[in-house]
C-alpha cells in the first residue's frame, strides 16, 4: 500500500508532482487536457545495464512483471532498436480489456544512458475485437548507469486509459499499476543480479 505524502507537494520544472514514495519507489504525477494523466515512476536497482536491457526487450515475459500485463510480443519485421510491440491489458469484469500497439524506438548515448521512447502505433496492425485499442499512448524510459554498478530506472507514461473509469480502478490503473511494474522490475532485476 502506498504512503502518500502529507506535506505540501513539490511540483518539478515540468509539472510533475511527488504523489506517493514507498518502498524505495517514487510515483509523480501531472494531469494533462482531455482525462489524460501522465505518470512518472522512479526507482534504483543493483543490476548490470545489459541486463536491463535484456529484460525491456523480452516482451513475451512482460506479463510475469508488467502488471495487468496478459499478453505481449513483438510484431515481426521490425529492427533491434525500432520495433512495433503489443501489449495486452486485463481489467477486471465487467470492462473490456485494453491493447496498446505502438513503436519502440531506443538507443544509449556515450554516458551508457539507454532512453526508450515508446510511440502508439494503434493502425499498425489490424485491430483486436476483444479488446479496446489504446488511442493514446505515449511512454519514455531512461535508464541511468550508477557509479555504484547499479541503474537508475525512470518510466513516464501519458495514457487516458482510465478515462470513464470509476475512481478506485482508475488510480489502481493509472498511478498503481506503473508503481507497481517498476518495483516488479527492480526485484526481477536483482534476483537474477544476485
Amino acid at each position: 500500500m502506498a504512503i502518500f505524502c502529507s506535506c505540501v507537494r513539490a511540483q518539478n520544472s515540468e509539472g510533475f508532482t511527488l504523489e506517493s514514495e514507498d518502498d524505495g519507489v517514487q510515483v509523480f504525477l501531472r494531469e494533462e487536457l482531455a482525462g489524460e494523466l501522465s505518470v512518472r515512476v522512479r526507482t534504483q536497482a543493483r543490476a548490470p545495464m545489459r541486463r536491463v536491457r535484456e529484460v525491456l526487450d523480452d516482451a513475451p515475459r512482460y506479463p510475469e512483471w508488467v502488471h495487468r500485463c496478459d499478453d505481449a510480443y513483438i510484431v515481426g519485421g521490425g529492427q533491434v532498436n525500432d520495433y512495433i510491440f503489443v501489449s495486452g491489458i486485463d481489467m477486471p469484469f465487467p470492462f473490456r480489456d485494453k491493447e496498446v500497439v505502438a513503436r519502440v524506438r531506443q538507443s544509449t548515448d556515450g554516458r551508457g544512458v539507454l532512453t526508450r521512447t515508446i510511440t502508439v502505433a494503434p493502425s499498425a496492425i489490424p485491430p483486436n475485437r476483444s479488446r479496446d485499442r489504446q488511442e493514446v499512448y505515449a511512454g519514455e524510459w531512461i535508464v541511468r548507469p550508477l557509479a555504484s554498478g547499479g541503474v537508475e530506472l525512470q518510466c513516464t507514461v501519458r495514457t487516458d486509459a482510465g478515462t470513464g473509469l470509476p475512481s478506485w480502478l482508475r488510480k489502481e490503473v493509472m498511478t498503481g499499476g506503473p508503481a507497481r511494474t517498476i518495483a516488479n522490475l527492480r526485484r526481477r532485476l536483482e534476483a537474477s543480479a544476485g
